[in-house]
């Protein structure tokens, strides 16, 4: 939704009369003073959905030259079902619903018979004009009427860079619109929506209808599995995926509204075992999915989970049937953001290598075990470092300012001292950042063998330790002078031309920055004052979204949100 500014959170009759509310509760004292009845006040929610969508309504209008009037007359066409019974599917075929205008070209949503709407609702704007126009006032819709919306809006229609694309939510839109009405991918898509939206003051009671409809998509699911042809479908795969993402909508929902939280281990368990099943259905779909473009992008996204998990859970990486193994296509056929992945692919392996070396106590026998690790992580580091120095301009920052002060509050600053960087989007600077940790990860194990066989005075690795302190701090400081953009709505032009909701924005960016924080603030070779602010802004994320420290921890661990490669 587009910003238009903080909505006025005065009493009705106020607003009509057009002066200044005192928002005094029950009633305001203005009419108090008059003798006139006081409406009481807006949900806050509401004015988010409501009011932003009027303003796109009339934004819409007037960009396309029609008057109030003649919007006004517009009715709906004979036979035109009542909005209400979009209940089941608010976004389906026959009328587009698309995303706002950007140099890529990006999916739109359509909705699904036997809906139809009229033919000249062609955009976001025209649809929200629709809806908030033709439903009458007595009709309660279903929750998921604005849950869905608000989520795809938000979340998931907002447009990349095809070198960006390397998650799930991305493959949502074009399968949500193929997959039926009472599909598992439908309601599970619905059971996140609702749980999203729940985490809002005032629709706390959306997190019973998420947890109502996320069982019937289990329920669905499992159905769904025992016929071959639908557990190989793609749908049947993302909707795992999104089971994995509903585990942590749970857990920041939940914390918003004081419900008993389950354990950190429930959720670890929970998210391990959705990324395991998308994992076998993988697999059962075998080398036929490469010859369809969508089972194709299935296949990365459930790629890219797949080594976060192992690597969170010291799993070794299942194989894949076929002679290529998870690589599936050549490296120059994939876009910037997957071939990072598959340059990490084997850093999951190294690390654990890595652990169970430095574990051992020294002995001459295992020293080329150490040596072959050791240069694993350097041709790891390599590869990342070239693949950083391909990315096109845009994907780099841009330094918008010089922090001189030394940081006085280290719980509170906004900023770290040295420059501050802000990108294209938040998406790109994800991906960044997550080359950075895998960059701090590929350190940390060359720091780990060199220590390790320093024990033997033959190996002169000096050079090689003080390298990675250097390369970590470096990672670590670009880190931070990118903390501000994240969490600034107003440093963010791409979210506010787009009209991406200013809560919502915020939240996707501080979701983005858990696990490059978390790893950041864990860096042993940074200054200690440093790691204390890093730890400030993480705990700061949690505050502003609800989280206790421990599930600020989770969700750091996490990641699911962007999708990126991670390595504990």
């Amino acid at each position: 939704m587009v910003y238009t500014g903080k909505p006025s959170k005065g009493c009705g009759m106020c607003k009509s009369r057009r002066i200044k509310c005192d928002e005094k509760r029950p009633i305001c004292s203005q009419c108090q003073k008059s003798g006139r009845a006081c409406p009481g006040y807006p949900d806050e929610f509401d004015l988010m959905f409501r009011d932003e969508n009027k303003a796109l309504a009339r934004k819409a209008r007037k960009g396309s030259g029609r008057s109030d009037k003649s919007q006004e007359s517009r009715s709906v066409s004979p036979g035109t079902p009542p909005v209400g019974s979009l209940r089941a599917s608010p976004i389906a075929e026959g009328s587009t619903f698309q995303a706002p205008p950007t140099s890529e070209p990006s999916q739109s949503l359509t909705l699904t018979p036997p809906f139809a709407l009229p033919s000249d609702l062609s955009t976001f704007q025209d649809l929200l004009w629709h809806f908030d126009h033709s439903i009458p006032a007595t009709i309660v819709m279903a929750p998921e009427f604005e849950a869905i919306p608000f989520f795809f809006r938000n979340f998931i229609t907002l447009p990349q860079e095809a070198e960006s694309m390397r998650g799930y939510l991305e493959l949502l839109v074009p399968l949500y619109n193929r997959a039926q009405p009472s599909s598992a991918l439908h309601l599970a898509t619905s059971a996140v929506a609702l749980a999203t939206c729940g985490n809002y003051p005032g629709r706390q009671h959306l997190l019973r209808d998420a947890a109502t409809t996320y069982g019937k998509a289990i329920r669905k699911l499992n159905e769904d599995l025992k016929h071959p042809q639908l557990a190989r479908s793609d749908e049947s795969v993302l909707a795992t995926l999104l089971f994995s993402l509903y585990e942590v909508s749970r857990l920041i929902t939940s914390a918003r509204s004081s419900v008993t939280i389950m354990s950190t281990d429930d959720t670890i368990t929970a998210w391990g075992n959705h990324v395991d099943g998308a994992v076998a259905l993988t697999k059962l779909r075998g080398t036929d999915q490469f010859d369809d473009p969508m089972s194709h992008d299935v296949f990365r996204a459930v790629r890219t989970m797949m080594i976060t998990s192992c690597v969170q859970r010291s799993k070794p990486i299942d194989s894949f049937p076929g002679t290529t193994g998870w690589l599936a296509s050549p490296l120059s056929e994939e876009n910037a953001a997957n071939r990072l992945t598959l340059i990490c692919i084997d850093l999951p392996n190294i690390r654990s290598r890595a652990n169970v070396l430095t574990k051992t106590a020294y002995h001459e026998s295992l020293e080329q075990e150490a040596l072959s690790v050791l240069q694993l992580a350097q041709l790891v580091d390599s590869n990342l470092q070239q693949w950083y120095l391909t990315l096109p301009p845009e994907w780099h920052y841009h330094t918008i300012g010089i922090v001189n002060e030394p940081v006085e509050d280290l719980a509170t600053a906004d900023s770290w001292m040295g420059e501050q960087h802000v990108y294209h989007d938040v998406p790109l600077a994800s991906i960044v950042n997550d080359y950075r940790v895998c960059r701090i990860f590929c350190m940390r194990v060359i720091m780990a063998c060199v220590a390790w066989l320093a024990v033997n005075p033959k190996h002169n690795l000096t050079a090689d330790y003080e390298r990675a302190v250097f390369v970590i701090q470096q990672m670590v400081d670009e880190i931070s002078a990118c903390i501000p953009f994240h969490m600034n709505y107003d440093l963010q032009p791409i979210a506010k031309k787009l009209g991406q909701e200013r809560n919502a924005a915020e939240a996707y960016g501080g979701y983005s920055l858990m696990w490059p924080l978390y790893v950041a603030a864990n860096a042993e070779t940074v200054p200690q004052a440093q790691r204390d602010w890093l730890s400030g802004r993480l705990m700061m994320i949690g505050t502003r979204f609800g989280l206790t420290s421990a599930q600020v921890l989770v969700l750091a661990r996490r990641h699911v949100l962007t999708c990126g490669p991670m390595f504990p």
